[in-house]
């Protein structure tokens, strides 16, 4: 008698045999194929506590590029392409997910921006002017399109310490920040969020912070624009640039000078300037992103105008005790020539940059992949993740397939 396939012979298995088999499978595809194949595998590979195993074994995937497109109405999702590894992922990320944001209660979708993206989750905000108000005011929403789910965040209490600051500023920055393991309980830890808002005034900086965890907000750190350097006397150098997160530190490079970085250290919620590495004088840098080095370290990928073109250079910094990197201690690691005249950084790790180029070269956004050997950092490969993009990408998407995600709100 011939014996039942092997997929039965699991099926059979109690739930928590199951989960010991599956958990060892060796990718994050292998495990989708799984849970596709078999309403037992999908019942277990589903499981809150399964996917809490299964996240810790693989990290999320870079499964594509957001945007607004211009002419074409709205927010976009540009899924990676073959022969990239998440290009199956990604598809079925655009298939499930509304990057309409439909789901927002607004007669008019196309109101709201897309701020900031991180965990699955999106930070939306807009203008609203209530009738006798004298001046619109902002309402932030996080929403989640892959399960159609949102909140409204509540407004910033007027009695909050400086909260007077929202009505003067006039630019600014909300933004996801990852929430610490102390703040939340296992239970509510996939769904628990930190949203920051700063604020940028003629006189000074002033940084909120909203916790899911609590449903409130607070004022954090308030610090005078003279306090901080003399640098930031002109307000030409006081605009904040795109953000980079390393070791709970956020970066921001100011200004048109390209010589400083301004920091938020979430651990201690307050500013400081970190200054760039020095350069000859026409050859400042135009812009940067700092990454986890490891081993105690920042990185640094950081882009120089030369007569020739533009040059990308690689630094590192040592963390200091208090978590800062020391000033002026950066190294030099190594530097090549880019073949293109114009790009835009989406992103960064440790061992991969990730850039929109324009028409010009090739249009699309490329993955430069470099060695983790800390002692010789070297360009191993450039790959496309998608071609013919709109020039108005902002985002990176890193996250799961549909079949391995649950709601994040």
């Amino acid at each position: 008698m011939a014996s039942p396939p092997a997929h039965r012979q699991l099926d059979a298995l109690p739930d928590d045999l199951l989960a010991e088999v599956l958990i060892r499978l060796p990718s994050l595809a292998d495990l989708g194929r799984a849970c596709a194949s078999c309403a037992s595998f999908r019942r277990v590979v589903t499981d809150r506590a399964f996917l809490r195993r299964a996240r810790a074994l693989h990290p999320p995937s870079l499964l594509g590029f957001c945007g607004a497109s211009p002419g074409a109405g709205g927010f976009h999702f540009h899924p990676a392409e073959p022969p990239h590894p998440s290009a199956p992922a990604a598809r079925g990320v655009l298939r499930a997910a509304d990057f309409g944001f439909s789901f927002l209660p607004s007669p008019d979708p196309l109101g709201w921006v897309v701020r900031d993206v991180l965990g699955g989750r999106f930070l939306l905000d807009r203008d609203v002017v209530e009738e006798g108000a004298a001046a619109a005011s902002r309402i932030l929403a996080v929403c989640d399109p892959l399960f159609r789910r949102h909140l409204l965040l509540p407004q910033i209490p007027q009695d909050l310490p400086a909260a007077s600051a929202l009505r003067q500023s006039r630019r600014g920055d909300t933004f996801f920040a990852p929430i610490g393991e102390e703040e939340c309980v296992a239970a509510v830890a996939e769904t628990s969020f930190k949203v920051i808002w700063i604020a940028e005034c003629a006189d000074k900086l002033v940084a909120f912070v909203f916790s899911s965890v609590t449903g409130q907000w607070r004022a954090t750190a308030s610090v005078c624009w003279g306090d901080l350097s003399s640098a930031f006397s002109r307000p030409a150098c006081r605009s904040m640039s795109r953000r980079s997160y390393a070791y709970g530190c956020f970066y921001w490079m100011m200004g048109d000078s390209g010589k400083n970085l301004l920091v938020l250290d979430m651990r201690r919620m307050d500013f400081s300037v970190l200054e760039l590495p020095s350069s000859a004088p026409g050859h400042d840098i135009v812009e940067c992103a700092i990454v986890e080095e490891g081993e105690g370290k920042i990185g640094m990928f950081a882009f120089r105008n030369y007569i020739a073109g533009y040059a990308l250079q690689i630094y590192s910094a040592k963390m200091q005790n208090e978590g800062k990197a020391a000033a002026g201690k950066w190294s030099f690691e190594t530097a090549m020539v880019v073949p293109f005249d114009e790009f835009g950084i989406l992103g960064a790790t440790s061992r991969e940059l990730f850039l929109k180029v324009p028409p010009s070269f090739a249009r699309g956004c490329y993955s430069l992949e470099f060695s983790t050997n800390p002692s010789c950092k070297y360009l191993e490969s450039v790959r496309r993740v998608i071609s013919g993009v709109p020039p108005s990408l902002s985002f990176l998407y890193v996250g799961y397939p549909p079949s391995l995600s649950s709601p994040s709100i």
